[in-house]
């Protein structure tokens, strides 16, 4: 599961074009993340997978991800980017606003779901 862990956050967070279809994600990965398999990811969906990414990247478990943790999901760019506060490591919040402004991003057409 690992793997696809990588693969999914790789993907939402590598920029909001690399989440404009549902269609662009791998359909293995996919089914595991639409719990209702509509084919559609929805907010609730969408975050229960945020949610599971971020804990499985916390391999401390001390609620936040350090540059260390990160490496494999994401380049040092986009790591800074996501810390906000420049404490070097990435709190609950600010990986919680990325993926939220991904969601938005992503869902053109403002249905509360990616298709």
């Amino acid at each position: 599961m690992k793997h696809s862990v990588l693969l999914m956050t790789a993907l939402m967070m590598a920029a909001p074009a690399a989440a404009d279809s549902v269609a662009e994600l791998n359909e293995r990965e996919l089914n595991a993340i639409d719990a209702n398999n509509d084919g559609f990811l929805s907010r609730d969906e969408f975050d229960a997978f945020s949610d599971y990414a971020y804990q499985e990247m916390d391999d401390d478990k001390n609620g936040t991800l350090g540059l260390d943790e990160a490496k494999p999901f994401m380049d040092i760019k986009m790591f800074q980017k996501i810390d906000r506060n420049r404490d070097n490591s990435i709190s609950r919040s600010e990986y919680d606003s990325l993926m939220n402004d991904d969601f938005l991003s992503a869902d053109k057409d403002r249905n509360g779901q990616l298709d």
